[in-house]
Parts: C-alpha cells; sequence; structure tokens
C-alpha cells in the first residue's frame, strides 16, 4: 500500500512538472519599431519558421497613433543584406506589387529592396497589413520602412518611416527549464529506488 501510494505521488509529481513546463514556439518573431523622426508610427512584427514555410518570412505592419500604411506607390521598404532574391508574396492589401527604387527619405537612406503597389485598391490606407517575404531568412533583415499616411507627417498628406529599430522578445529558459525538470526526475526516481530496496 505504502508502495503504491509512493507511485501515485511521482506520477503526480511528474504530471505537474510537465504541465508548467512553458511550450516552445515554432516561429522566431522579431519586432521592429518604426519611426517618423521620434515619433512612432508603427510596429512590425517579423516570423520565421513553420507557419510562413522555410525560408519563408511572414511580416505584419501595424500603424500606431493614428498612423497608417498607404498602400499606393513605394508601400514597404527593406533594409539588410542579400535582399535581391526576396519576393513579396500574399499581400492583405489589392493591387499589383512590384519592385521599385527606393525613395531617399525611406529608412533614412538605407533601404536597398522596395515594394511599389499599384493598380485597384492601390491608394488605401490600411491601419495594418501582411505579406510573406520567399527566398529570405530572418537574419537578412536590418530594418523596415513603410510609406505613411497619418498625423506624424505633419502638413504632408503622407511621409516615410525614416528608421526601424530591432526589439529583441524576452528569451524563453526552455533548455534551462528542462534541465531542471530533467535533474528533478532523477532525483525522485533515486527517491523511490532507495525506498524500494529499504
Amino acid at each position: 500500500m505504502r508502495i503504491t501510494s509512493l507511485k501515485l505521488s511521482v506520477l503526480a509529481l511528474v504530471l505537474v512538472a510537465f504541465a508548467i513546463v512553458p511550450t516552445a514556439s515554432a516561429d522566431t518573431v522579431t519586432n521592429y519599431d518604426l519611426f517618423v523622426g521620434t515619433t512612432q508610427v508603427a510596429t512590425a512584427a517579423v516570423s520565421v519558421g513553420s507557419t510562413c514555410g522555410t525560408g519563408n518570412i511572414c511580416v505584419t505592419i501595424t500603424g500606431v497613433g493614428g498612423n497608417n500604411v498607404r498602400t499606393g506607390g513605394v508601400t514597404v521598404g527593406l533594409s539588410g543584406s542579400n535582399l535581391s532574391g526576396l519576393s513579396l508574396t500574399n499581400p492583405s492589401w489589392a493591387g499589383t506589387i512590384g519592385t521599385t527604387n527606393c525613395p531617399g527619405a525611406l529608412l533614412g537612406g538605407s533601404a536597398s529592396l522596395c515594394f511599389n503597389t499599384t493598380g485597384q485598391g492601390a491608394n488605401g490606407t490600411p491601419n495594418q497589413i501582411t505579406f510573406v517575404l520567399t527566398g529570405a531568412t530572418n537574419q537578412t533583415i536590418t530594418g523596415i520602412g513603410i510609406h505613411v499616411a497619418g498625423p506624424a507627417c505633419g502638413n504632408s498628406p503622407t511621409c516615410f518611416t525614416s528608421s526601424s529599430t530591432p526589439v529583441t522578445p524576452p528569451t524563453v529558459p526552455e533548455p534551462g527549464t528542462l534541465g531542471l525538470l530533467g535533474t528533478g526526475l532523477v532525483g525522485i526516481a533515486g527517491l523511490v529506488r532507495r525506498r524500494l530496496i529499504s
């Protein structure tokens, strides 16, 4: 009876331990804060992993402070290395998407790949846009800029983001947690073995 009770206690402890271990995310997400001067106008979430497929990057840009993304002409620009192989697919806004020359005001002149929008629905100002970049990894992109419409532009109807700063999300101590769990289970197993022998 005592042995059965001990086994049930150990089993319950193991189940509780597994329940509190955080689930590892399949995707790596990097966040960017986009600015016009010193005014933040948008955030961009860049996701790499199972959601987008191998070699793809999912991007979601959301306007803040009443500022929106203008989807006419130059819509989004990227800075980084080896960007020439990037293609933009599955945009959440209407119109034809193509590459274009980057305006000097976008990302402070550091944008090296820009996408423009033409055609039906191209002159909208959605609060949020999403798209997928194919043929790249997360490490390729170092900055994101957008064509802005909103109060940050002052007297101008539209303007461009001058900078974007990566915001590193807090790391989840997954390996350390699993290590502690494993050490605890080994200790419990030793305790059970000692009780059974005695």
